[in-house]
């Protein structure tokens, strides 16, 4: 417009528009009544957090997770030394499951433990180990996968991290009960692999209807973008979705309160 180069203008408003559509949902879902928000003891909170593995703050991590009364907890990218100096300080949490590889998961919760295991197999062949917890939730059996999916530098990581989305859908498929799949994802929602994604496997984002929930990276929260998601099987309607502060790591938490639609 300062250069009087009207049509350009008008072009990049109208890609700006375009672009602007997708966000949309996110923005200007539908909101949850503030009695039903309220009703605490039929929430599930779960909060999703890629701690980082040079992170040598264990202790506000911990601290952060005593405090956020959260019913079930995904770290990614926790070590064998972070997770050793973290678990004394979460007696909160006595039941945990994780894998320690570079690109494995840990979920921890305060509820009786059903079952839990690594599933090496159940992404991409090589490429990430999720980590998938049974918990008894006031006698529901809820499931919790924790991925952590490659980052797509290169075309190799980009291969892996798209056959890590393809078996997920396939997993989060074969699931009959309610179901929470958190974790980093190394994508974006307006990724056209995010998208399909869900369409196949019947998930759907936490975040709609509650803002955009910039997780990375931390240093630049206000121009950040989210890769860090939880994903809810249709047993759940999403009551909130917000991120939580900077704990020494390049990702912010993700925190998310569902509610069972309990027939």
């Amino acid at each position: 417009m300062l250069l009087r180069r009207f049509w350009i203008a008008v072009v990049a408003a109208a890609g700006f528009g375009v672009s602007v559509v997708p966000l949309l949902p996110y923005i200007a879902g539908d909101s949850v009544p503030a009695a039903v928000a309220a009703a605490r003891e039929q929430t599930f909170r779960l909060v999703s957090f890629n701690v980082w593995f040079r992170n040598p703050d264990m202790m506000q991590v911990a601290d952060y997770i005593e405090k956020s009364r959260a019913d079930a907890v995904v770290l990614l990218e926790l070590t064998a030394p972070q997770a050793e100096a973290l678990l004394p300080l979460l007696p909160t949490y006595p039941h945990y499951h994780m894998d320690t590889s570079r690109m494995g998961a840990a979920v921890f919760t305060k509820w009786p433990v059903i079952s839990a295991e690594s599933v090496p197999r159940a992404l991409a062949q090589g490429g990430a180990i999720a980590a998938r917890m049974m918990l008894d939730w006031h006698g529901t059996p809820v499931s919790v996968l924790g991925v952590h999916l490659n980052w797509p530098l290169g075309p190799r990581n980009s291969q892996f991290r798209n056959q890590e989305l393809d078996a997920l859908v396939a997993f989060s498929k074969a699931q009959r009960g309610p179901l929470l799949v958190a974790g980093d994802f190394n994508l974006t929602p307006w990724s056209e692999y995010f998208s399909d994604a869900l369409e196949q496997s019947g998930l759907h984002d936490a975040a709609l209807g509650f803002g955009l929930a910039r997780s990375w990276p931390s240093q630049f929260a206000p121009v950040g973008i989210r890769i860090d998601h939880c994903l809810l099987s249709r047993h759940w309607r999403s009551m909130a979705t917000s991120v939580g502060p900077a704990l020494g790591s390049d990702h912010l938490p993700v925190v998310a309160d569902v509610s069972l639609q309990r027939p």
